[in-house]
């Protein structure tokens, strides 16, 4: 814990040496992750970012990460611990690195090799250094070392527990050639693990430099006054927060084996200058591989923790000092060995970073003075796809492609979400230019383009995503294993009464003329202009083989929406049409907007319109209480706590549309409200496209204004629910959170 019992920070060091100083650790992390980028020659780490790199003090608490994948090092402090656990301080020793993929190391899965290098001066150990790298091939049944059918960890690739890979600044040739031998790719591995190797001599070399001029005792305060800093002003963010509790949860539709639902549930607690996250309540572990081991829900947990709460906050162990977990064991993010895990980092993890934000996204929504901080859903599910064959030249190749960084930004509380902007869990993220890919690998890309009707409706509307599709040249077959989750629901939640973003789609149409097509001049843009066998909405995870003339598209998450979406400005509804962000058809169906053949806006009739669905919403919504006594009066004088799409005001809750009073502020304000409950396919296109066991398991749940008819939540909920969700909860109070900055005019 900190010394620092004050609200004003006082260095270990003076504070100009404690700025130059943590400046300059920044730096020296930079550099580890630019040394990776340079070494590498996988573009899974030099162009897809799919890599990360920490530096940490001596007890292994983080004191910088990267800007690259969040998860793997958020929680890189459990293989630090683990090392000095398993090996014995006195076992560790200058000019050691050792090398881990176990998950119940702390590994985030095992394609996910970590080297953690203890950083000495004399004699004493004051820091490490780390790197994480997605390398494509580590071993295992599989190619790519992905087991769908894999039923414990064993059936999975091997786990390697702290290899000394280096002893005493040498790279030890054995301890490698042993690493390798499994892979089908050792040279590209070895390549992944020399970067590695140098980006710890760079880290090294340049904490040396840094201890000499400073000295050892100057370095180790900085280190910690990096932690102190970050503790103190993430204290001060929690005290301005409003005390409660918010809930947020996700599902994940496919467990590699079949076609199950695993859910994962979050109540962020805050009270006072502490936030618990609970997590109990989780599913069950999983047969299949999507699970991880304790570490990845602590990653998924901070790696929306990060972002939603500290943006203007230096992100380490300092923050962590007041967040308290609650995992149960044996649930599908922390899973009881042997477990498989093989792909948990983008399954159970990811899950828990999206429960995780919902719900913070709530209590931000909730808060005064941080209200502009809320953002819906981001990315939905990661969407990867490995790749492997033999070309015409009788080459071999395998890599592995990424969906997940072409996603769409969840919406925030005062504007739209980033068209394309990848995932909430990798800030610098980064998608291999199509060129790249059909010069390195045998296939060619019919189109890589945003994905119309994607973005989750809403008075600010969630980002688009990137659609892709592609076919196999220059090779007789390919083999291709797709994996994501989300096919038959949405991973990207809205706010405030704005609806999830569109979900993700595995397609396949076999047998195509794209051949004859190309070579008449045409350029088709869709699946329906080709010609051939029926196209197949797959499930979220399969592995089948591609031949040319074979069309594989994919389709990612887009982000969630911000409040109703007919109070959209109507001019900026037009403009998504006519930039093929929204359709004709949805722009009427969802955002009540008339446009005429060439998207020029008819604004007497959306007004017209959008009167008429909220009648609509009015005659169909059902209320489970009458409205009690005094509901109905206007609100006048100052309007107090914002709580959404809701005021409060003198005891009573108002909506924030027509400021009418619903409920007394201490009744739980979802049981006086209309809600109806539509099918899946109401939010959007790209919701739902696939219908395991020719059902849907989720139905869209809005709830609005029994006065006027304006939305106030919008959920996506199982049908066999019946009660409400209270969004959130103050102590003593419910509440559904908070409106947004309005988007009319």
């Amino acid at each position: 814990m900190s010394s620092q019992p004050s609200s004003r920070f006082k260095p270990r060091n003076d504070p100009i040496t404690f700025e130059v100083l943590r400046h300059r650790l920044w730096q020296i992390n930079d550099e580890q992750g630019k040394t990776i980028v340079n070494v590498s020659g996988s573009p899974v780490a030099t162009e897809g970012n799919d890599f990360n790199v920490a530096l940490l003090n001596s007890d292994g608490e983080v004191v910088t990460v990267g800007p690259y994948i969040i998860a793997h090092v958020s929680a890189i402090s459990v293989i630090v611990q683990s090392a000095i656990s398993l090996l014995g301080s006195n076992n560790i020793h200058e000019g050691d690195m050792y090398l881990t993929n176990d998950p119940w190391m702390g590994a985030a899965h095992q394609n996910d090799v970590c080297v953690i290098q203890p950083v000495f001066w004399d004699g004493q150990c004051f820091a490490w250094t780390a790197s994480v790298i997605h390398q494509v091939d580590v071993g295992g049944p599989r190619p790519g070392s992905w087991n769908p059918l894999a039923r414990s960890v064993f059936d999975e690739a091997p786990r390697y527990r702290m290899l000394r890979v280096v002893r005493d600044g040498t790279v030890q040739p054995e301890v490698v050639a042993t690493y390798l031998t499994n892979s089908r790719l050792p040279d590209l591995i070895e390549l992944d693990l020399r970067a590695q190797i140098a980006c710890a001599n760079v880290s090294r070399a340049r904490l040396y430099e840094l201890v000499t001029r400073y000295g050892l005792e100057t370095i180790k305060n900085a280190l910690e006054d990096n932690l102190d800093y970050s503790e103190l002003l993430f204290r001060k963010k929690l005290a301005e927060l409003p005390d409660g509790e918010a809930y947020g949860e996700d599902h994940m539709d496919h467990d590699g084996l079949s076609e199950e639902l695993y859910t994962v549930r979050c109540r962020a607690q805050k009270k006072g200058e502490r936030i618990l996250l609970d997590f109990c309540g989780t599913s069950p572990q999983a047969p299949g591989f999507i699970n991880t081991a304790y570490a990845g829900a602590l990653a998924g947990a901070f790696s929306a923790l990060f972002p939603y709460l500290c943006p203007d906050i230096p992100w380490n162990a300092g923050v962590l000092r007041l967040v308290d977990t609650r995992i149960e064991e044996g649930t599908v993010h922390n899973a009881r060995f042997p477990a498989p895990v093989g792909f948990g980092v983008v399954h159970a993890t990811h899950c828990t970073t999206n429960a995780t934000a919902l719900a913070l996204g709530k209590l931000l929504a909730a808060s005064e003075r941080h209200h502009a901080d809320a953002m819906a859903g981001w990315s939905g599910s990661p969407f990867v796809y490995n790749i492997f064959g033999t070309d015409d030249q009788n080459q071999p190749f395998a890599t592995m492609l990424l969906s997940s960084d072409v996603q769409g930004c969840g919406a925030r509380a005062f504007g739209d979400g980033f068209d394309v902007g990848g995932k909430l869990t990798a800030p610098q993220a980064n998608v291999a230019n199509i060129e790249s890919i059909e010069g390195s690998y045998p296939l060619l890309y019919l189109y890589r383009r945003r994905t119309r009707d994607s973005g989750g409706a809403g008075e600010w509307r969630g980002g688009v995503s990137a659609e892709v599709a592609f076919t196999v040249h220059h090779a007789s077959e390919m083999d291709i294993t797709p994996n994501t989750w989300g096919v038959s629901l949405s991973a990207t939640g809205g706010l405030l009464g704005g609806y999830p973003g569109g979900g993700a789609a595995v397609l396949l149409k076999r047998d195509t003329d794209i051949a004859q097509q190309w070579r008449s001049d045409a350029l088709p843009q869709s699946f329906e202009q080709l010609n051939g066998a029926a196209l197949e909405i797959l499930p979220a995870k399969c592995s089948f083989t591609m031949k040319p003339g074979d069309i594989f598209g994919s389709v990612p998450h887009g982000g969630g929406g911000i409040g109703d979406p007919i109070r959209r400005n109507p001019e900026r509804v037009a403009a998504d049409v006519r930039q093929r962000l929204v359709s004709a058809e949805w722009a009427n169906r969802i955002y009540g907007t008339v446009l005429d053949g060439n998207c020029a806006l008819d604004y007497e009739a959306t007004k017209l319109l959008r009167q008429r669905i909220r009648r609509q919403r009015i005659e169909e919504g059902r209320s489970r209480l009458p409205l009690p006594p005094g509901a109905g009066e206007q609100l006048s004088g100052e309007l107090i706590s914002p709580y959404g799409a809701l005021y409060e005001s003198k005891g009573w809750l108002f909506c924030g549309d027509c400021l009418k009073s619903l409920a007394p502020a201490d009744e739980p304000v979802k049981s006086y409200l209309l809600r109806t409950r539509r099918p899946l396919a109401s939010a959007g296109p790209w919701i739902g496209l696939r219908k395991g066991k020719d059902r849907l398991d989720f139905e869209i749940w809005e709830y609005a204004c029994p006065h006027c008819g304006a939305l106030i939540s919008v959920e996506q909920r199982h049908r066999q629910d019946d009660e409400d969700l209270q969004d959130f909860i103050r102590y003593g109070k419910s509440h559904v959170v908070a409106r947004p900055a309005t988007s009319a005019g």
